[in-house]
This record gives C-alpha cells, structure tokens and sequence, in this order.
C-alpha cells in the first residue's frame, strides 16, 4: 500500500534571544473525570492520513520547555543536582536544532546544543569543553552529558515521513489499566529483498490522537518509545503535544519534555542553528566508532 508523506517535527534551542518574538504560554485545563469515552472507528488509510497531516503542519517550533530525567540517562549529573532544569528549544524541518539548558531560579546555561542533522556542537560551559559529533547514532561519551545527542530528539518531535513505497498494517490493541483502546500502524521498510519493521504509531482511540510511536533499528530492535500527550488545541494554530516522553532503552536515556511556551511555524533565522567554539574551551571530537 502506498502512503503518502509523514514529516519529522522539531528540534531545540538557547537563550532568551532564540525566543524572541512570539511563544504564547500555554495553558492547560483539567478534564473531569467520567466514564472512558466510546471507541472511535478509523481505516488504515484515514489514520496514515491523520498521521501525515499533523506531522507536516509543523514546519518548525520556538518553545520554552522544562526537562526532566532519569538516573542512567544523559542529564543524569545534572538532574542529582538540578531534578528539573528549563531549556529555549528551536526545531526546524528537515532535521535543525537548538537546545539551551538552564538551571533553574539562576538561568544560568547548563548546556548549549545546536544540529544541522549531520554534524552537533554542544558547549558546557561548567567544564569548559566544546564537544563536536555526528548528528546521527554515534558511540557513547565518557561523560553522561557529553553523551546527549540530537537525533532522538528530533525524531520525538519532526515526524518521520511514511514513503510510497513503505507498507503499512493496522491492528488493535488493548489496556486494562487504565481501560484505553488503540489502533496500532506498523510501518515496514525495505530490507534488502524483504522488508523489516521500521516504526509502530499508536493512536488512541478516543481521540485517533498520536499517544506512541516506538522506532526499531536492526534486527528488530527497539531504539526509541516516545509517548505523547497534553495535546495542546489553540485557534487558529496547529495542535501539538504539550508532553514528550521519549525512552531509549539500549541507551539508558529517558526524557520527559514539558511544553510551557509555544510558538509554530515561524522562520527561524539560520544563524540560531550554528554555534561556535568560545576562546579558551578545549574541543572534544566524537567519532562514529569510540568514546570521547
């Protein structure tokens, strides 16, 4: 079966000035408690419909976010002394990023991370060092902050398009606790003369919101398992999810992303995504196959 587009949708960004212009605050609104609402009906085709229209209505995203992490992840030094910190984050279509982290009451900057999807630079400016890296996979630092790479950021928030020529199945699954119902899109990609399973997109049937979507690498293997919620419905704006909860389990790495400030589809001026060596900071060069 064919099915048309998908799209990636977001990134991460720093300082105050990143933010300049126009995130709205947002505000969210407790739902009464009630019976579960009824089941909604949907085909494949309608649910890879609504997956591609909300992944390419966001073309890019300015917000203030706060982060919080596990023990074993890649914030785990900073969060025994932090629990939480703020970040300005900017993401943009095909795979840009920013992210600035802050410690909180203080705002001073933990972290500096900016992407092209190729290549990242990250400044710590507590340690003083400049780490340089691929955008994409890459081996495990020495250093837990060191190890925060862009990618599975990215891919939580810029949706991976479906192509033509990627099959998809649909099926059902089920809660207990609490009672929810989903449909399950399993999209496979070619394989050499076969085809192995890419990503499985899970839609609440509630809603026939986005709640999941888990990504497999080789050999079947689980990279990610990003959790969505808190959509966010504004006038006149495209609607999002004010909670990202992304899991990598061969990586020990779990991020909880909580939306306070949004704004969609701005152009973001190219020079926000580059960031350059400050003077006197030694430079850590991450290759493809070994630690820094």
């Amino acid at each position: 079966m064919k099915v048309q587009g998908l799209a990636e949708i977001l990134c991460v960004a720093g300082a105050a000035a990143l933010l300049a212009g126009c995130a709205s605050r947002i505000r969210r609104v407790a739902m009464p408690a009630g019976p579960p609402r009824p089941a909604l009906r949907a085909s494949e085709e309608q649910l890879a419909e609504r997956y591609e229209k909300q992944a390419t209505a966001v073309q890019s995203l300015n917000a203030v976010v706060k982060l919080k992490a596990e023990t074993g992840s890649a914030f785990s030094s900073v969060i025994r002394e932090y629990r939480q910190i703020s970040a300005f984050l900017l993401a943009e279509r095909p795979a840009y990023l920013r992210v600035v982290g802050q410690a909180p009451v203080v705002g001073t900057d933990i972290f500096d991370m900016a992407s092209n999807g190729t290549t990242f630079h990250m400044y710590i400016p507590s340690k003083r060092k400049f780490v340089v890296g691929p955008a994409q996979g890459g081996p495990e630092a020495k250093k837990p902050i060191e190890n925060l790479r862009p990618e599975p950021i990215c891919e939580a928030l810029l949706w991976k398009k479906i192509a033509p020529d990627e099959p998809v199945m649909i099926e059902q699954e089920d809660a207990q606790q609490p009672p929810a119902s989903y449909y399950v899109l399993s999209v496979l990609r070619r394989n050499g003369h076969g085809f192995a399973l890419d990503r499985r997109i899970w839609f609440d049937r509630s809603n026939l919101r986005v709640s999941r979507v888990e990504i497999f690498g080789a050999e079947g293997r689980l990279e990610s398992d990003i959790h969505y919620a808190d959509w966010l419905e504004r006038s006149g704006t495209t609607a999002f999810p004010g909670q990202i909860v992304l899991w990598q389990p061969h990586d020990h790495y779990r991020l909880e992303i909580d939306i306070t400030r949004l704004s969609l589809n701005q152009k973001i001026p190219s020079g926000r995504f580059r960031l350059e060596q400050p003077a006197g900071t030694e430079r850590v060069e991450l290759g493809q196959g070994g630690g820094s």
